[in-house]
This record gives structure tokens, sequence and C-alpha cells, in this order.
């Protein structure tokens, strides 16, 4: 481009975040750049959502704050994820853990609901809890992106996992997710089946739930812990088909 009298050189403005309104929700910090009761039930669902994970997975509160950013749509939310993270794939919502900063960015939409339940549990288990593993913190954030009152039952999970079952006999297999280190390598698969290990853990028995919870206090305690696989089966001599017969019985119930 041929630049002539004195005009500085054109360079494209960046996106910028959401900072109109700074709306606080104990934890939650709220960011966005349109109208939004500080009421709004989406709001206090989420604020909400803090007790309900600690209470579910026997875990403190922390008041390390998660800022939300909330974009009005998802074209300014996409303009600035291309910007910003250019190596992040096409999804309507991200959460994000720094070294100093919990963020989860989003955009209003249609699914908005279940988007931020599930990034928002992201951040209120990072607070707590350090190096989860990819798939468990997946499964539980899938547990937890279902409306409040239906104790985690995803139900296009069971759909997907028992068409699967039906078709090629799936089996799951805990120390196959365990080795998946990076998000770019978990299928849509992947995601249901972690959901299935973590529903049954924590709705199936009261031993299997003190399994999880022994886990997840001894990873916040040493910041590190036996593979999941090798206590789950201290307790289970074939977990594997425990998953399948769980999944089978919320089959009935989703019918």
């Amino acid at each position: 481009m041929l630049l002539v009298g004195g005009c500085a050189p054109w360079r494209p403005v960046a996106p910028v975040l959401p900072d109109r309104e700074d709306l606080r929700l104990d934890q939650l910090v709220i960011h966005c750049n349109f109208d939004l009761p500080n009421q709004h039930r989406l709001l206090q669902e989420l604020n909400t959502q803090r007790t309900d994970v600690s209470t579910k997975l026997n875990l403190p509160i922390s008041d390390e704050p998660v800022h939300v950013y909330l974009f009005a749509d998802s074209d300014r939310f996409n303009e600035f994820m291309r910007h910003k993270f250019p190596q992040f794939p096409i999804r309507r919502a991200f959460f994000v853990e720094s070294d100093t900063k919990l963020i989860v960015y989003a955009h209003w939409g249609d699914r908005v609901a279940e988007d931020l339940r599930h990034e928002v549990a992201h951040g209120y288990m990072h607070s707590i809890v350090q190096n989860l593993p990819l798939w468990l913190d997946e499964g539980l954030a899938e547990y937890f992106e279902v409306p409040r009152g239906q104790r985690g039952l995803n139900r296009p999970h069971v759909d997907e996992l028992s068409a699967m079952h039906a078709a090629v006999r799936w089996q799951p297999d805990m120390q196959r997710l365990e080795a998946i280190k990076s998000p770019a390598d978990l299928t849509q698969a992947d995601y249901a089946e972690s959901w299935a290990w973590v529903h049954w853990m924590l709705e199936s028995s009261p031993a299997r739930r003190e399994i999880l919870w022994n886990y997840l206090a001894q990873l916040r305690k040493d910041g590190t812990a036996p593979p999941l696989s090798v206590m789950v089966r201290s307790l289970d001599e074939d977990p594997r088909q425990g998953v399948i017969d769980h999944v089978m019985s919320l089959r009935q119930v989703s019918e």
C-alpha cells in the first residue's frame, strides 16, 4: 500500500474486552458491554453453582475471583478470540487459566446458560484444586453444565454412549482417558465418556463418591496423586462394566 500526504500507516485495531459493566457476585466478576441486571436469574444460578460444586465434590469454597468476559454476540466474541488466541479452535466459550488469573470468555446466545455453567465450573474447581487431569476436569464440567436439580444427568451423553454401545459394544477405559494430555485430542465421545465416569462415581454409590473425594483432596494437598483408575480398581473389580450398566440405567430415566 502506498501512503502519501503524511498519513500514518494503517494498523488494524485489536478487538477489546467487554468492560462497561463490572458485576460482582461473590467469587464471580462479570464484565460485559450490554445491559445485564445484577439479579438476572442466570447470574444467580452461576453464583449458586459455587456452593453446588463445593458440596458435591467435598471441597472448600475459594475467594479467588473468576472473571467472566461476556460478549454481546458471537461476531465480537469470535473476532476477539481469533486475535487473542489464534491457536484455539472455534467454540462458543472458553476457560483460560494463567499463573495469576482465572478467566471465562463467552458470548450471549441460545446456549449461553449451558456454556457458562460449564466454563464457570472449571473456574470454581481450578480455584481450589491444582493439576486436575484433563479428562476429569472436562467430565466434571460436563456434569455441572446441566441445570440444577437434575443431578448432573447429561442426556445427550447418555444417548450418544447408548448408541455407541449398541453399534460397536462401547467399552469405557479410564486409563485411555488419563493418557490424553491435549484438549485438541479430546473427541466428543471422550467428553461423553469422561462425564459417564464422573456421574458413575458421584451418583451410583457413597463408596465411589468417597474415592473421588479422596482423590481431589490429595490433589489439593499435594498437587499430585496416584491415577484415579488405580483407586477405582481398588473398590470395583470390573469398573468398566459398572459404568456401562450405569449408563444403560440412565437411558431408562432419559426416555
